[in-house]
Formats: C-alpha cells, sequence, structure tokens
C-alpha cells in the first residue's frame, strides 16, 4: 500500500513539475547561419514567481540606416512560439522604433503566408508590397536584403523565396531579380 501511494505522489509531482515549467510544445530555435550575429536563441527569463517561468527567443529583423547605405540588425526578445519566422517577418513589418534607423517594408504590406520546403522559405506577400514600395534601386536592394536576412537567420532556411499573392514575381519595383530563391547578403550588413 506505501508503495502504491509514493509511486502515485512521484506521480503527481512530475505532472506538477511539467506544469510549472510550462511545457508548451514549442520546439526551440537555434539558428546556425554563417556570419550571422547571434540571434534567435531560445532563452528562459525569468519571472517574478517561481510558478510562471516565460520563455523567450530572440529574433533579428533587419532596417536601413538613413543614408540607405546598409542594413543593421535590431534584436526583438520575444516569447517562444511555433512560428518563429512569421515572428520575424511580421517584426520586420512593424517598423522599428529606433530613431537612427528606416524601415524599409512598405506601409500596409503585409505577409499572408510563409512555409519552408527544402530550406527554402516562400514568403507570400499581398500586393502592397509591389503597389506601395516607393523605392528604386537601392530601396528595392535594401527591402530585399531585410526579408532574405531576416529569414536566413533559421538554421532550416538557406535561401528565401518571394511572392505576391502567392505567385512568384519578376521583381519588385523593376531593378532586381526576384524570380528565384535568394540567399543571405552580408555584404549589405553594416558591421
Amino acid at each position: 500500500m506505501k508503495k502504491n501511494l509514493r509511486l502515485l505522489i512521484m506521480a503527481f509531482l512530475l505532472t506538477l513539475a511539467f506544469l510549472i515549467a510550462g511545457c508548451d510544445g514549442a520546439a526551440p530555435v537555434n539558428p546556425t547561419a554563417p556570419g550571422a550575429p547571434e540571434k534567435a536563441t531560445e532563452q528562459s527569463q525569468q519571472p517574478n514567481t517561481a510558478s510562471n517561468p516565460e520563455r523567450t527567443m530572440q529574433l533579428v529583423v533587419y532596417h536601413a540606416t538613413k543614408d540607405a547605405m546598409f542594413l543593421v540588425p535590431e534584436t526583438h526578445k520575444v516569447p517562444v512560439n511555433s512560428q518563429p519566422a512569421r515572428t520575424a517577418i511580421e517584426l520586420l513589418q512593424a517598423g522599428t522604433q529606433n530613431p537612427a534607423l528606416v524601415s524599409v517594408m512598405p506601409a500596409g504590406a503585409k505577409v499572408k503566408n510563409l512555409t519552408v520546403k527544402d530550406h527554402i522559405a516562400y514568403v507570400d506577400f499581398d500586393d502592397k508590397l509591389i503597389k506601395k514600395n516607393v523605392g528604386g534601386s537601392t530601396s528595392e536592394t535594401l527591402l530585399v536584403g531585410a526579408i532574405v536576412n531576416t529569414l536566413t537567420q533559421f538554421p532550416d532556411i538557406h535561401k528565401v523565396q518571394i511572392l505576391v499573392d502567392g505567385k512568384k514575381i519578376d521583381t519588385i519595383s523593376g531593378h532586381m531579380d526576384t524570380s528565384e530563391p535568394l540567399s543571405r547578403s552580408e555584404k549589405i550588413i553594416k558591421k
């Protein structure tokens, strides 16, 4: 009888420990993009109470310098979730709060879908990506670079195919070929 009671108590305590630990089923993110700054790493945040820890991860998005010469990484600490790549693109869409940087995303452009297959991220935007884009060649390069570099921080994404309304596009504003998947560009990141 005592043995059964001990087993029951141990099972209860183990279950309670899992509940307290906040197991949410989200897979940890551990990128290893070559040359990328530390990012998209899961970290534990010390909560106010030991019974409610909140797991967070760091995601990096890229915004332009005011002189439109480079992209600069901006790190965001967000709750762990099952779609970190989509969260990163949504952070890119939201723009920057840093007055030294400029958002490269056209106003109102939204991501419709994001899937990853064979190490290629297929990121589908609505048509505002093209219609609201004000850019010349420099802004198009920075926009494409920001999207691609933001997504290639994840180890399972090596290239990015930009789509608009579910279709491949030849270019966003006529200066850069976006018809094929694109690789990370370290050259445009300010060191």
